[in-house]
């Protein structure tokens, strides 16, 4: 018996704790933004600039903080499964990413935060590229250096480290045995000349 056969599934869903965090300093933000709206409002030497600055980031942060609400009250089911076929984070799409599929599995960190980057086949890649929204923060992480599909651990009940080396271990015992680290990247198809 293999040791990919005794890895059991995971199921990983949001800790209470941590979206009570976000959703107390969200709440605490969008207070602090609009009293500063409204108070400046009075006053003589304040720009319109500063009234409005005040009122997108209470615009900003309360969106936020309805958020962090909504995620608080469908706290109970899970978002990330982890199985020997393969991963699945429902935030991104409710298809499974297959272990096959998964060239490279690294951590990227940008200033404080860590993700899980899996780096797909670009065949399977194109699956998980979503609508107009998911698409542009896609190429904008592309920019900054994270190729792949991101998979954040922020507010889940495992951490970055903990997911990453789970993964790990997964996508070792669910890809074919005869493949090593990382699967080649297949050769450019030659162009059609005219």
């Amino acid at each position: 018996m293999s040791i990919g056969q005794n890895l059991p599934n995971i199921t990983i869903g949001y800790s209470r704790g941590r979206l009570l965090i976000f959703f107390g300093v969200g709440l605490l933000l969008t207070l602090l933004c609009a009293a500063l709206a409204f108070m400046w409002q009075q006053g003589k030497n304040i720009t319109t600039f500063q009234v409005a600055a005040c009122y997108v980031g209470a615009v900003f942060f309360g969106l936020g903080t309805c958020r962090m609400l909504s995620r608080l009250i469908s706290a109970r089911s899970p978002v990330v499964f982890i199985s020997r076929v393969g991963i699945r984070d429902t935030r991104l799409a409710d298809e499974t990413i297959a272990w096959s599929s998964v060239r490279k599995i690294l951590m990227w960190e940008r200033r404080t935060q860590k993700f899980v980057v899996l780096k797909l086949d670009p065949l399977v890649a194109g699956r998980f590229s979503g609508g107009f929204l998911t698409r542009a923060v896609s190429r904008m992480n592309k920019a900054l250096g994270a190729d792949g599909v991101i998979v954040n651990a922020g507010g889940l009940t495992m951490d970055v480290e903990t997911l990453l080396e789970t993964c790990k271990q997964y996508w070792g015992a669910g890809r074919p045995a005869h493949s090593g680290h990382s699967i080649p990247e297949p050769e450019p198809e030659p162009e059609a000349v005219s």
